[in-house]
Protein backbone atom coordinates (compact mmCIF):
# COMPACT_ATOMS: atom_id res chain seq x y z
CA UNK A 1 0.00 0.00 0.00
CA UNK A 2 1.56 2.91 -0.94
CA UNK A 3 1.75 6.35 1.35
CA UNK A 4 -1.14 8.38 -0.22
CA UNK A 5 -3.28 5.21 -0.18
CA UNK A 6 -2.43 4.07 3.46
CA UNK A 7 -3.38 7.74 4.36
CA UNK A 8 -6.45 7.98 2.58
CA UNK A 9 -7.47 4.92 4.59
CA UNK A 10 -6.44 6.08 7.80
CA UNK A 11 -9.01 9.12 7.62
CA UNK A 12 -11.59 7.21 6.01
CA UNK A 13 -11.52 5.04 9.07
CA UNK A 14 -11.42 7.77 11.80
CA UNK A 15 -13.55 9.41 10.40
CA UNK A 16 -16.04 7.01 9.26
CA UNK A 17 -16.22 6.44 13.06
CA UNK A 18 -16.68 10.07 13.96
CA UNK A 19 -19.24 11.14 11.09
CA UNK A 20 -17.06 14.42 11.18
CA UNK A 21 -16.04 16.48 7.88
CA UNK A 22 -12.09 15.50 6.60
CA UNK A 23 -10.89 19.00 6.73
CA UNK A 24 -9.15 20.79 9.48
CA UNK A 25 -8.45 24.52 10.51
CA UNK A 26 -5.31 25.13 11.70
CA UNK A 27 -4.62 26.95 14.93
CA UNK A 28 -1.70 28.17 15.14
CA UNK A 29 -1.10 30.66 18.56
CA UNK A 30 2.28 30.75 19.07
CA UNK A 31 2.65 33.89 21.06
CA UNK A 32 0.23 33.03 23.46
CA UNK A 33 2.64 29.06 23.36
CA UNK A 34 5.59 31.32 23.46
CA UNK A 35 4.73 31.71 26.82
CA UNK A 36 4.55 28.40 28.28
CA UNK A 37 6.84 27.29 31.23
CA UNK A 38 7.67 30.80 31.96
CA UNK A 39 7.22 30.64 35.76
CA UNK A 40 7.79 34.37 36.12
CA UNK A 41 3.61 34.70 34.90
CA UNK A 42 2.15 31.87 35.62
CA UNK A 43 0.90 31.04 39.00
CA UNK A 44 2.05 28.32 41.20
CA UNK A 45 1.69 24.78 40.10
CA UNK A 46 -0.69 23.07 41.90
CA UNK A 47 -1.08 19.35 40.09
CA UNK A 48 1.84 16.90 40.57
CA UNK A 49 2.97 14.71 37.78
CA UNK A 50 3.40 10.81 37.63
CA UNK A 51 4.33 8.60 35.18
CA UNK A 52 1.14 6.26 34.38
CA UNK A 53 1.71 2.94 31.63
CA UNK A 54 -0.85 2.70 29.11
CA UNK A 55 -1.36 0.54 25.65
CA UNK A 56 -2.85 1.87 22.74
CA UNK A 57 -3.90 -0.41 19.39
CA UNK A 58 -3.08 0.47 15.59
CA UNK A 59 -6.16 3.20 14.38
CA UNK A 60 -6.03 0.95 11.47
CA UNK A 61 -6.02 -2.96 11.55
CA UNK A 62 -7.80 -3.49 15.00
CA UNK A 63 -10.87 -4.01 16.39
CA UNK A 64 -12.38 -0.45 17.22
CA UNK A 65 -13.08 -1.71 20.67
CA UNK A 66 -9.63 -0.85 21.74
CA UNK A 67 -8.17 2.64 22.51
CA UNK A 68 -5.43 4.15 19.63
CA UNK A 69 -6.01 7.82 21.02
CA UNK A 70 -4.38 9.91 23.89
CA UNK A 71 -5.84 12.94 25.10
CA UNK A 72 -3.79 15.21 26.90
CA UNK A 73 -5.88 17.47 28.55
CA UNK A 74 -7.47 14.60 30.13
CA UNK A 75 -4.62 12.06 30.61
CA UNK A 76 -6.61 9.35 29.23
CA UNK A 77 -6.69 6.65 26.24
CA UNK A 78 -9.18 7.54 23.54
CA UNK A 79 -11.36 5.00 21.11
CA UNK A 80 -11.28 6.99 18.02
CA UNK A 81 -15.10 6.26 17.27
CA UNK A 82 -16.34 8.09 20.50
CA UNK A 83 -14.44 10.68 20.36
CA UNK A 84 -12.22 13.57 18.35
CA UNK A 85 -10.79 14.68 21.15
CA UNK A 86 -7.56 13.20 21.46
CA UNK A 87 -3.80 14.81 20.66
CA UNK A 88 -2.26 11.48 18.77
CA UNK A 89 -3.00 8.08 17.59
CA UNK A 90 -0.81 5.43 17.14
CA UNK A 91 -0.65 3.49 13.82
CA UNK A 92 1.73 0.68 12.33
CA UNK A 93 2.75 1.46 8.71
CA UNK A 94 3.63 -0.93 6.32
CA UNK A 95 3.04 -3.66 9.14
CA UNK A 96 6.65 -2.84 10.03
CA UNK A 97 6.72 0.48 10.86
CA UNK A 98 5.20 2.25 14.26
CA UNK A 99 4.68 5.89 14.64
CA UNK A 100 2.37 8.19 16.50
CA UNK A 101 0.34 10.81 14.43
CA UNK A 102 -0.76 14.21 15.65
CA UNK A 103 -4.19 15.31 15.44
CA UNK A 104 -3.06 17.05 12.18
CA UNK A 105 -2.85 14.10 10.41
CA UNK A 106 -5.28 12.21 10.81
CA UNK A 107 -7.76 15.40 9.50
CA UNK A 108 -8.42 17.12 12.67
CA UNK A 109 -7.33 21.00 13.74
CA UNK A 110 -3.41 20.81 13.64
CA UNK A 111 -3.37 22.21 17.30
CA UNK A 112 -0.64 20.68 19.20
CA UNK A 113 1.88 18.27 18.20
CA UNK A 114 5.05 15.99 18.42
CA UNK A 115 9.11 15.87 18.74
CA UNK A 116 11.03 12.83 18.88
CA UNK A 117 13.86 14.18 20.95
CA UNK A 118 17.42 12.51 21.26
CA UNK A 119 18.15 12.66 25.05
CA UNK A 120 17.04 9.51 27.62
CA UNK A 121 13.85 9.71 29.50
CA UNK A 122 15.72 10.83 32.64
CA UNK A 123 17.16 13.79 30.70
CA UNK A 124 14.33 14.99 29.64
CA UNK A 125 13.19 17.21 32.95
CA UNK A 126 11.74 20.49 30.57
CA UNK A 127 9.58 19.91 27.00
CA UNK A 128 11.29 22.44 24.02
CA UNK A 129 9.16 25.58 23.43
CA UNK A 130 8.47 24.73 20.28
CA UNK A 131 9.79 22.65 16.83
CA UNK A 132 6.66 20.23 17.46
CA UNK A 133 5.53 18.37 14.29
CA UNK A 134 1.78 19.13 13.72
CA UNK A 135 0.86 16.82 11.13
CA UNK A 136 3.52 14.48 9.85
CA UNK A 137 3.85 11.02 11.95
CA UNK A 138 7.18 10.59 14.74
CA UNK A 139 8.85 6.91 13.87
CA UNK A 140 9.09 4.81 17.08
CA UNK A 141 11.30 2.63 18.70
CA UNK A 142 11.54 1.31 21.73
CA UNK A 143 12.88 3.14 24.21
CA UNK A 144 12.41 6.25 21.43
CA UNK A 145 11.46 9.63 23.91
CA UNK A 146 9.17 12.14 22.31
CA UNK A 147 7.33 15.04 23.76
CA UNK A 148 3.83 16.04 22.91
CA UNK A 149 1.93 19.12 22.98
CA UNK A 150 -1.88 19.18 23.84
CA UNK A 151 -4.53 21.29 21.38
CA UNK A 152 -4.42 24.56 22.97
CA UNK A 153 -6.87 25.33 25.81
CA UNK A 154 -7.75 28.56 27.92
CA UNK A 155 -6.28 28.32 31.43
CA UNK A 156 -8.55 29.48 34.67
CA UNK A 157 -6.00 32.22 34.49
CA UNK A 158 -6.43 33.70 30.82
CA UNK A 159 -3.61 32.00 29.21
CA UNK A 160 -4.18 30.40 26.29
CA UNK A 161 -1.79 27.30 25.88
CA UNK A 162 -1.11 23.63 25.40
CA UNK A 163 0.26 20.77 28.02
CA UNK A 164 3.07 19.28 27.67
CA UNK A 165 4.30 15.41 28.38
CA UNK A 166 7.06 12.46 27.59
CA UNK A 167 6.11 9.51 26.67
CA UNK A 168 8.42 6.35 25.83
CA UNK A 169 7.43 3.16 23.96
CA UNK A 170 8.20 0.36 26.36
CA UNK A 171 6.97 -2.60 24.47
CA UNK A 172 5.58 -2.68 20.50
CA UNK A 173 4.30 -5.89 19.66
CA UNK A 174 4.27 -5.65 15.66
CA UNK A 175 1.77 -8.70 15.14
CA UNK A 176 -0.59 -7.74 17.47
CA UNK A 177 -0.29 -4.05 16.47
CA UNK A 178 -0.25 -3.24 20.23
CA UNK A 179 2.00 -0.79 21.92
CA UNK A 180 2.80 -0.20 25.22
CA UNK A 181 4.16 2.98 26.99
CA UNK A 182 5.03 5.02 29.88
CA UNK A 183 4.06 8.89 29.59
CA UNK A 184 4.23 11.68 31.94
CA UNK A 185 1.49 14.54 31.51
CA UNK A 186 2.07 17.91 33.03
CA UNK A 187 -1.78 18.90 34.37
CA UNK A 188 -0.63 22.36 35.23
CA UNK A 189 -1.52 24.51 32.18
CA UNK A 190 1.21 26.29 30.38
CA UNK A 191 4.26 24.83 32.53
CA UNK A 192 6.45 22.05 30.80
CA UNK A 193 8.17 20.38 33.41
CA UNK A 194 8.19 16.97 32.43
CA UNK A 195 9.47 15.42 36.14
CA UNK A 196 7.50 14.15 38.59
CA UNK A 197 6.01 16.18 41.09
CA UNK A 198 4.26 19.56 41.63
CA UNK A 199 6.97 21.47 38.97
CA UNK A 200 9.15 24.15 40.75
CA UNK A 201 8.61 22.99 43.87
Amino acid sequence: MSSADHLFFLLSTVFSHLHLPRSGLALLLAAALSACGDANILPPATVPSHVDTLALWAVTGTDIIHPSAFDLLNDQVVRTDRSANFDFVFDVLGDTMPVLIPRGGVGLTSDGGLQRVGVQWDTLVVAPPDGYESRQAVRLALNTVVVARSRTQTCNFGLSAGLYAKLQPLDIDLPNRRMVIRILVDQNCGYRGLQTGIPGS
